[in-house]
């Protein structure tokens, strides 16, 4: 120390005729121990020197250039390989750009980084900046010589790997190779507190960074090269060693996501892989908006770990739940009925069955739920819908349960682990994100749904037909939905009136016929039209009575091809009967208008007196004969018409012209109105209007021809 400080005083003395120039190392690791003697040198010569730093700034990335690579290729290649990262990164940034000035921020900045890949290619200029900004303030870092060290293992590693990348960034160091991850620790240190924590996040094959890239690359397969978990997580453990000044340790999510992108992998998915990685990653942490690696287990791994802790059947229990909740009426379905016996039997309405997550085809094949139930052989065969589960769904379906019951369990017991508030807000995200995930899979944990049909080629009396629930058309649905808009061909919420005249077999043979059978027939028999509740049949039954189809009525009794009704006044023909009032049990019964009106006349008289069963008696033969004739001859004239219609409110306005054309040709018009609204699903009304209409005509009449009225 003698001898330097006369040395620099000799110099300062000639300072016109004579320079001292000497080196400070930049890293403590350079001074082999003696520390205090580079404190020292530098406070003896702090008087007369003049500190120069030889490379500094961008002229870092030109002295790596002409230090790693004898030609840097093609000039055009350069250009094009900036343009497009330019590109790539000004559309990302307009995108989050919320104002004009956003915008014009994103070009200036595109335009600078493509200036900047000129400069530095082949690195792109982030892992530049972070070397000699962030890993500069680490006492074990070599500036020029540590850099170069560690840039060539990374460019030799790519090189025998036969990387396309078109550039070398944070994204693409490979810590799989044991070169990379010596000339990293040999620059950051800490080796020993962080080999395990990249063995197990990043280099190891289960390691959260590979589950996540398998993941990807089975959502989208062109993702698979760009191995999107491993290259996040790598730039991650290079920005958790150092900071810039004033900033904590780790990396924003905007500036990690700009320092990776690369053409070909957008934003979107990038973010992804963050996100998946913040569930997958043991020591990956997440606090301040910052990502970075740390030594210590994150919340990750205390869920994991309460996770195992967990039972099969609590697990299933939370997927059970979330699946009621996907339904809007659980009571409505068999949720994953052990065997046939669990699905209920003579319900008149169509079953949906949901089967077992683990529910195996060749253990419970689909023909024993339609064949068998509670006590035999099952009835309503023609009432039933299996709805089969699909395995990948229900696999995540449960891992999202265990991280939902975990994060819940971890909650309420904050106190015992000491949890921060940021821990706490951490886990209680982790929890809804988790519940979030179960919900929307358990809309999507089921595929296929199977209903039993009816054999064409005679071989068997029925068939088991699937239908596909993954069409795009039922992307976003509810799950019961989903499966209701599969079936809307082949299940139907209504029947027509021919449709129920042509099965039940109503005519001449069979001139009555029991609710309760018509009941059981569509329901078991798979010629019948499939229907989702008997109110199809009670409205279709309520159509027809007053079309004058057929009669309905109750207190019915047949026997021995004998019918007979215990009152005349519970037949109901040719006037209006609200679904609601018709009853479809052993009691009730359909019958031909001629059969109706036989029994009207062999009925006793009701309490009401002699002359009103009378006049019921003339009504519903009237109607029966109106009904057997048709409107009379070409050559009769007609003295008084009878107009009924059903309308709906478009309808209104025709209805109008007809009554004014009746107006104009009679003496008299009466009008009587009833207004009915009949209960329709999901508190929906559709308001059916009966008008009657009775005047004598003109004296010398009008022929039927003349009667041209259409309402619809």
């Amino acid at each position: 120390m003698l001898f330097l400080q006369a040395l620099t005083e000799a110099v300062n003395t000639h300072s016109g005729r004579a320079a001292m120039v000497y080196s400070l190392q930049a890293s403590a690791g350079e001074a082999v121990g003696a520390e205090n003697l580079l404190d020292q040198l530098e406070h003896l010569v702090s008087r007369i020197d003049a500190k120069r730093e030889p490379v500094s700034g961008d002229d870092v990335m030109r002295v790596v250039q002409r230090r790693l690579f004898a030609d840097l290729g093609d000039e055009r290649v350069h250009r094009e390989v900036a343009r497009s990262y330019a590109d790539l990164v000004k559309r990302q940034l307009e995108t989050v750009a919320e104002t004009e000035d956003g915008r014009r921020e994103a070009a200036v900045g595109a335009s600078r980084l493509e200036e900047r890949i000129l400069a530095s290619y082949p690195f792109h200029p982030a892992l530049l900046d972070l070397m000699y900004h962030r890993w500069g303030s680490l006492p074990s870092y070599q500036r020029t010589r540590g850099a170069l060290q560690f840039l060539a293992s990374v460019t030799h590693a790519l090189w025998e790997r036969g990387s396309e990348s078109p550039l070398i960034g944070p994204g693409e160091v490979d810590f799989s190779d044991g070169a990379v991850r010596g000339a990293f620790f040999s620059q950051v240190g800490e080796r020993e507190r962080y080999t395990s924590v990249l063995d197990a996040d990043i280099v190891a094959g289960g390691s959260g960074a590979a589950v996540v890239d398998r993941r990807m690359a089975a959502n989208s397969p062109t993702l698979a090269t760009f191995r999107v978990g491993t290259r996040m997580a790598s730039a991650i453990m290079l920005y958790s060693f150092g900071a810039r000044e004033g900033e904590e340790k780790g990396v924003l999510e905007t500036d990690l996501v700009e320092a990776a992108l690369v053409p070909g992998l957008d934003r979107n998915a990038i973010v992804a892989a963050l996100h998946d990685l913040r569930e997958e990653e043991l020591y990956l942490h997440y606090t301040g908006r910052r990502y970075r690696f740390e030594p210590k287990p994150n919340l990750s791994k205390l869920i994991r770990d309460e996770a195992t802790k967990l039972h099969t059947d609590e697990v299933l229990g939370r997927v059970k739940a979330a699946l009621e909740k996907a339904l809007p009426d659980p009571r409505t379905a068999r949720i994953w009925p052990e065997g046939p016996e669990d699905v209920p039997d003579k319900v008149p309405s169509f079953t949906l069955a949901y089967l077992h997550p683990e529910w195996n085809a060749e253990v419970q094949p689909l023909k024993r739920f339609v064949e068998r139930s509670q006590t035999s052989s099952r009835s309503y065969r023609n009432a039933l819908g299996l709805v089969l589960p699909d395995a990948a769904q229900f696999d995540r379906a449960r891992h999202s349960a265990r991280i939902a019951l975990a994060a819940d369990s971890l909650l309420r017991r904050r106190a015992r682990f000491g949890f921060n508030r940021e821990q706490v807000d951490e886990l209680t995200e982790r929890l809804q994100r988790a519940q979030g995930d179960l919900e929307a899979t358990a809309t999507r944990a089921y595929d296929h749904v199977a209903i039993p049909v009816s054999a064409r080629d005679g071989s068997e009396s029925y068939r088991i037909e699937t239908i596909d629930l993954r069409t795009p058309l039922t992307f976003g649905r509810k799950l019961d939905q989903r499966v209701r808009d599969a079936l809307e061909d082949r299940v139907f919420g209504r029947v027509t009136v021919d449709k129920l005249v042509d099965l039940a077999g109503l005519g001449s043979e069979r001139q009555a016929v029991r609710c309760d059978q018509l009941v059981d027939w569509f329901f078991s028999y798979f010629d019948y039209t499939k229907l989702w509740s008997a109110s199809a049949i009670a409205t279709a039954i309520s159509e027809g009575v007053d079309e004058g189809r057929f009669a309905y009525a109750t207190g019915v009794r047949i026997a021995d091809d004998e019918v007979t009704v215990q009152d005349r006044r519970l037949i109901r023909f040719r006037e209006l009967l609200p679904p609601s009032e018709v009853d479809l049990d052993s009691h009730a019964a359909i019958l031909i208008p001629e059969l109706a009106a036989s029994l009207t006349d062999a009925q006793p008289s009701t309490p009401d007196g002699p002359e009103a069963a009378r006049e019921a008696d003339e009504r519903l033969t009237a109607s029966a004969a109106q009904e057997t004739r048709r409107g009379p001859g070409p050559t009769e004239h007609v003295r008084y018409v009878t107009l009924r219609a059903r309308l709906d409110a478009a309808a209104l306005f025709g209805l109008n012209r007809a009554l004014s054309w009746l107006r104009e040709r009679s003496d008299k018009v009466d009008v009587e109105i009833t207004v009915r609204a009949v209960a329709k699903g999901d508190g929906f009304y559709r308001h059916q209007l009966n008008i009657g209409v009775v005047e004598p005509l003109q004296e010398g009449g009008v022929k039927d021809e003349d009667l041209d009225l259409e309402l619809s």
